[in-house]
């Protein structure tokens, strides 16, 4: 057997059926791809598989991404710019993931000025783009200087069909740094504006309607933030209402991406679960579950489920789905005990054995 091969069948198994005895398959995966890597030099092609394998195993596998990251710059000096651009950004996501935030600025702008040397205008946009990464900037008192790099980034660059997706997402963080971490909310408005404009570039895109959806959970948050609950309202109303109408049409086996209603259902819900709207934001989670079934997804309906129910079972169910789901889980996957901890609603139970037996492996 190799890496390849046991990797298969862990996800196969687990999409199937998630339990902890998958687990050894995955481990399996991991001590082969580690051979593996070593044996061909670290070849970019056994670098990404060791890559994906590592993203399963929780904190200690994103220690050995960036270690693996590393190394794979050294051995491929000489590589392509495409693979060491995914290298870099690696190295900084995974980075930000561990709330190794120090390192990750660091890694970042030394990434920033190799891409504009060595890349497109598009690709300078990915390199900023990410919002987990972006916040490093914020908890590291850098906020004015993530700013003067967005801006300066987003000002200068020519809008293209072809960079359309970049300068979504960079304007996306934005408008969520402005909404979520820093409560500028006159300032976030202006951001979401830019973001609506971009969208409006081309109303035939195929990403149109994903990102039109995603807009509104920043504008929930901005009229959460001011209180203006009527406009709160008639927005998450009618969000609602085309998500419904989504899965109906999709129950008529109309052509509809079921995977992105979902990430439409589970956007907005988070949405109401942040506000404390429990009841609505579990019918929509109950959507995605059932369709789709991303780990956070599981892990915020299990929020839910603890808050309004107290029902044990039914929330241990679903906290462990998420500990042990692969599909949406990229960087939360075994990994869920910091949230677990963090999370207000769970406070009472934060010292309970059996729901920290999730998180032990």
């Amino acid at each position: 057997m190799n890496a390849t091969l046991a990797l298969n069948e862990f996800l196969s198994k687990t999409n199937n059926n998630p339990t902890i005895e998958n687990e050894k398959l995955l481990l399996t995966a991991y001590q082969l791809v580690k051979e593996e890597v070593i044996k061909s030099n670290y070849s970019i092609e056994k670098v990404r598989l060791a890559h994906t394998i590592y993203g399963y195993l929780g904190d200690k596998g994103l220690s050995e991404r960036v270690d693996l990251m590393r190394k794979c710059l050294l051995h491929t000096a000489t590589g392509s710019p495409e693979d060491k651009f995914w290298a870099n950004w690696e190295l900084v996501d995974n980075l930000a993931l561990l709330k190794r935030y120090e390192e990750m600025v660091k890694e970042q702008r030394i990434f920033l000025d190799w891409a504009k040397s060595n890349m497109s205008p598009k690709s300078c946009l990915k390199v900023m783009y990410d919002s987990t990464q972006a916040i490093g900037w914020i908890n590291e008192s850098r906020t004015d200087e993530w700013f003067d790099i967005y801006h300066n980034l987003i000002n200068s660059i020519e809008p293209t069909k072809q960079n359309r997706h970049n300068r979504v997402l960079y304007v996306e963080t934005a408008a969520g740094l402005l909404a979520f971490s820093l409560q500028k909310y006159d300032d976030a408005l202006k951001e979401i504006e830019r973001y609506k404009n971009i969208l409006l570039e081309d109303r035939a895109w195929s990403e149109f309607k994903k990102f039109s959806i995603r807009r509104i959970s920043y504008l929930l948050e901005v009229y959460s933030g001011k209180n203006e609950m009527e406009k709160y309202d008639e927005l998450v109303n009618n969000a609602i209402s085309e998500i419904e109408l989504y899965f109906k049409q999709y129950k008529q086996r109309m052509s509809i991406d079921i995977d992105e209603v979902c990430n439409m259902a589970h956007d907005i819900g988070a949405c109401l679960m942040w506000d404390k709207r429990y009841q609505k934001a579990m019918m929509l989670f109950e959507y995605a579950i059932e369709k789709q079934g991303a780990g956070i997804t599981h892990f915020f309906y299990a929020i839910c489920i603890w808050t309004l129910k107290k029902n044990r079972k039914i929330t241990l169910h679903h906290l462990q789905r998420a500990e042990l789901k692969v599909k949406g889980n990229g960087g939360l996957r075994s990994r869920y005990i910091h949230m677990f901890l963090k999370q207000p609603e769970f406070s009472e139970i934060h010292d309970d054995e059996e729901f920290l037996s999730i998180f032990k492996r």
